[in-house]
């Protein structure tokens, strides 16, 4: 936990506004009983003063931030305090905006009670909104958090069907939900004061639960955001409260459900074929009907290639290259099964096309006509690929991650040691899927200097070189040109990711023209194609 000391002036501004927001709920539970233009005036009187406070709030905040030059843990903690003084503020337009709602007056003195009640029970939720005081940002946010089903059950029991005859609006009901759920986005803002943004109501008890198990002192525990992803997922290390900055007990994964259970299952396949490569999967919390499911993984030492290559590091990526190909070895030779593999690289494609053209509209573009001679679209391209690609296929099938990027890649210098993490999609396929994700993700890596290009260039150069080696030892005839179709898929998808425009457009145009040249082909030539890998990744 966050045990810092915080600004005497963020404190005093941050109380006053939540002083001011009791008032606005001790107004509006007065106003819901007796709707009235004189008091509905005072709500709106007093927004001025509600948002000179938040003003104050963020204001101290920025300067206390700019003073102490606070990161990593002080700042989070700064950003938590922020966020709950948002959260109060929109609580407190969500009271005045009660009084513009019509239909509140119409309802029944009884039913005008039964609402005055809950915004009662909400109101006295904000009195356990505390910060720093030993861990009551915790205790308080957990306490709130224990308050918001009851509210929310009492709601659902006061207006249910047949009880004494009360009748009830959806629009203020709507409203009320909405006050609920700032109430609960709230607990959650003072858990992260704590302990940081990867900490909710919804995973705090698996969290202490985990860091109970692996620790024998206490269940006290910090935790602090990883890694930010694109699918939103929430990736934190776990320690106990007085370990050393580098003494991780074990890392947090939280997303969707199904792609939680889909990496259990990626890890349980790995754990089969080759152990050594995936991490252990310590504890999991997968509930039916909830869209949220976590994890807590071993922390794996090292660093991934991503992190290697962006930092210059030629000499320990080089290793980690030569180690992946031997493991590579071995994984592809002892899970290699006879079924031939269909991964549809051109269905992958059809389906990220749309958010692919999204980012970049002009890339992908129709038939064009240049000096007489006509050129499919990127459409079309993808029709006449799509048949050539089932009649290669794979001759055999092997256990491929699925996902291959540098960043899901990590080398242990000092074990000699390589892991594969986010497993999701592992699945027995081509390992020509893997070999293409890798070389594409180095080469889009935003790296644009001459010298650190050709290192670049001759990673990937090692790579095939190796695969291409394999194929021919296990009678791989169709590989070149199954791995021009996968980076042509790579290519395109690849865009999408990158927002500097001339580097998205040489993406697309290795794309086109890697698909191009296997549309141009005979069909029956296609085994004789050879990867023009140089004038592919060469710049």
């Amino acid at each position: 936990m966050v045990r810092q000391h915080i600004n005497t002036a963020i404190l005093e501004h941050f109380y006053f506004l939540r002083f001011e927001v009791e008032n606005h709920f001790a107004l509006v539970e007065v106003y819901v009983t007796k709707p009235s233009e004189p008091l509905a005036q005072r709500l709106t009187n007093r927004k001025g003063y509600r948002n000179t406070l938040l003003e104050k709030v963020e204001l101290a905040i920025a300067l206390d931030v700019q003073r102490r030059k606070v990161d990593g843990q002080g700042f989070q903690q700064s950003k938590s305090l922020e966020r709950l003084a948002r959260l109060l503020d929109q609580l407190g337009q969500a009271c005045l905006e009660f009084t513009a709602i019509k239909a509140l007056q119409q309802l029944p003195d009884k039913s005008r009670k039964e609402y005055a009640k809950l915004l009662r029970s909400v109101g006295k939720s904000l009195k356990l909104v505390m910060i720093n005081i030993d861990d009551a940002n915790t205790r308080q946010g957990l306490k709130i958090g224990r308050r918001i089903p009851k509210i929310t059950d009492r709601l659902a029991a006061a207006f249910a069907p047949g009880s004494s005859g009360i009748s009830n609006s959806a629009v203020v009901d709507f409203q009320l939900q909405r006050m609920i759920q700032l109430l609960s986005e709230l607990a959650d803002a003072l858990l992260a004061a704590n302990f940081g943004p990867a900490v909710r109501l919804q995973n705090y008890k698996q969290l202490k639960s985990a860091a109970h198990a692996m620790t024998a002192q206490s269940s006290a525990f910090t935790v602090e955001r990883l890694a930010l992803t694109r699918s939103g997922s929430t990736i934190a290390t776990l320690k106990a409260e007085h370990a050393e900055s580098g003494d991780v007990m074990a890392v947090y994964k939280e997303g969707e459900s199904q792609k939680v259970i889909e990496e259990l299952s990626g890890v349980d396949q790995w754990k089969q074929v080759y152990p050594k490569v995936a991490p252990t999967v310590l504890s999991h919390h997968v509930e039916p009907g909830n869209e949220l499911g976590s994890m807590v993984i071993e922390h794996l030492p090292g660093r991934t290639l991503e992190s290697l290559l962006l930092n210059s590091q030629w000499k320990e990526a080089n290793h980690l290259i030569d180690k992946l190909r031997r493991t590579l070895r071995k994984i592809w030779k002892s899970s290699r099964t006879a079924e031939p593999a269909h991964p549809e690289y051109m269905q992958q494609l059809r389906k990220r096309l749309p958010e692919t053209r999204h980012t970049h509209p002009t890339l992908f573009t129709a038939q064009q006509t240049i000096c007489g001679l006509s050129r499919p679209s990127f459409d079309q391209l993808i029709d006449h690929v799509e048949p050539l690609e089932r009649a290669l296929g794979a001759p055999f099938s092997v256990l491929i991650h699925g996902d291959f990027n540098v960043d899901n890649l990590i080398y242990d210098e000092l074990k000699d040691r390589i892991y594969f993490i986010d497993l999701h999609r592992a699945s027995y396929s081509d390992y020509v899927q893997d070999l293409s994700v890798l070389m594409a993700s180095i080469y889009r890596l935003p790296i644009m200097d001459a010298a650190p290009r050709a290192e670049l260039m001759a990673l990937i150069r090692q790579l095939y070189q190796f695969a291409r080696r394999f194929a021919k030892e296990h009678n791989d005839a169709s590989f070149d040109a199954r791995l021009a179709i996968a980076l042509g898929r790579s290519f395109a998808t690849s865009t999408r990711f990158i927002y500097d425009k001339p580097f998205a457009n040489r993406l697309a145009l290795r794309a086109r023209y890697l698909l191009e040249a296997i549309t141009l082909l005979d069909p029956k030539q296609l085994e004789k194609y050879r990867l023009p890998l140089e004038d592919i990744f060469s710049d």
